[in-house]
């Protein structure tokens, strides 16, 4: 034991020797640069509307059951494994697929695996299963806003129209709204540090794991394929003490460690296109732990009458809070198309203009070798491949805070036996 405590000592000082020669940001140019625009009062004559109808819905699940919303054609890249007797996966990596017949990459293993090494914006040093529990926020991902005449309205008024055509480039003036959410966080959540999924010409989140998306746009190899889009974030809740409860929008616009960020303000909005620039949330309410929330299970937030909500695990009650307790968004998102016509043939695009797995991949192989990450016509398993198109190319930055910039008391769920030692410690 006292050998094991004295390895994870020199350890941890080479660590903290090693992390001033980290280059904590190292985002690529064309990643950086982009609009963000601001309206302090894009909510007013909407936002106690929007409480009325989020009190209506009653019920949000959490965001990991989002894939429930969709179907993928392609939901791994060749990386899939057996599900295992008892229908789980050791590797910790992978997880079951919607069948519970093979393992593969979570779709957003890109955002997960840097999250919890990283442990975010703010370099928390927390368990797997806390920081599992921080950023699973309760939602409702609709498609349908003409059903909500409140939300109608607001997408069609002047306001919000120029505010979401701002961030869109000049020429792609054509908006074509795809999706919109309400997102709830209970104290102690936060967002980690991502990009939305991203749309191409020939391949979206339809075809392919947003994981492997996120690559594609990290990589600079596909951007004449690229989807201009817009997301304009509304903030519904009453209250206006962001400096005492956090929960601040943050961003990276120009190469330098901090980020920008921006107050969520009662009523305030911004909009962004979030598919090229990095961005995340910072703790709301760090004061404060969530309850431990078992992704594998049915947790969700529940209004219960009189500003009261509910947090359940399947039937079991976990906390109980007050609307007050909770930070409220609404978020817009759509691409931007020259033109209804542009619009329309992305809509029915023909299977032959639809990209080919095989031929993503030999135009990462053909970089990757120019890089000289892999040999010429060298085999790789699957797995392995992928892992190595996230190592490579998929850049989010580090804490520009934490004296430590990495999450070690995650370090177990790679090397169990770390446990003994770190048990003392997170």
């Amino acid at each position: 034991m006292a050998k094991a405590i004295a390895f994870i000592l020199v350890v941890l000082i080479g660590v903290l020797i090693g992390v001033n020669q980290v280059n904590r940001m190292d985002i690529p140019d064309h990643l950086l640069g982009h609009k963000i625009m601001l309206v302090p009062d894009l909510l007013k004559g909407s936002g106690q509307q929007l409480m009325e109808l989020s009190k209506q819905m009653k019920d949000f699940p959490t965001n990991v059951q989002d894939v429930r919303f969709y179907k993928t054609r392609y939901e791994d890249i060749g990386e899939a494994h057996d599900i295992e007797d008892d229908k789980t996966c050791s590797h910790p990596y992978l997880v079951p697929n919607k069948d519970k017949t093979k393992c593969v990459l979570p779709g957003r293993i890109d955002i997960g695996r840097h999250y919890i090494l990283s442990g975010g914006v703010v370099g928390l040093k927390r368990r797997y299963e806390d920081l599992v529990s921080r950023v699973q926020s309760f939602g409702r991902y609709l498609f349908n806003p003409e059903e909500y005449p409140v939300v109608a309205s607001l997408f069609a008024s002047d306001n919000f129209q120029k505010l979401a055509k701002d961030v869109c480039p000049s020429d792609k003036q054509y908006l074509d709204p795809f999706q919109f959410n309400f997102i709830i966080q209970v104290p102690g959540q936060t967002v980690a540090l991502h990009i939305d999924a991203p749309y191409f010409w020939g391949a979206t989140r339809f075809e392919y794991p947003q994981w492997f998306l996120a690559c594609m746009v990290f990589s600079d190899l596909f951007s004449e394929l690229f989807i201009d889009q817009v997301q304009v974030v509304g903030y519904y809740h009453e209250w206006n003490n962001t400096d005492e409860r956090g929960g601040k929008f943050v961003y990276w616009d120009e190469y330098t460690t901090q980020p920008k960020d921006i107050s969520p303000y009662s009523l305030a909005g911004s909009a962004v296109d979030g598919s090229k620039t990095i961005h995340a949330a910072t703790v709301y309410r760090v004061d404060q732990d969530p309850p431990i929330l078992d992704k594998s299970k049915d947790n969700h937030l529940q209004y219960q009458g009189d500003d009261v909500w509910h947090l359940y695990e399947e039937d079991k009650l976990l906390k109980e809070y007050s609307t007050d307790d909770l930070r409220m968004t609404i978020v817009y998102r759509a691409r931007c198309f020259k033109d209804e016509a542009e619009r329309d043939h992305f809509k029915n695009l023909p299977e032959e203009e639809i990209m080919k797995l095989g031929d993503i991949i030999d135009i990462f192989k053909a970089d990757l070798v120019k890089r000289g990450k892999l040999r010429e016509g060298q085999h790789m398993e699957p797995l392995d491949f992928a892992i190595l198109l996230l190592d490579e190319y998929i850049n989010y930055p580090l804490s520009p805070d934490a004296i430590i910039p990495f999450n070690y008391c995650a370090l177990n769920r790679l090397i169990p036996w770390t446990n003994i030692v770190l048990q003392y410690f997170c």
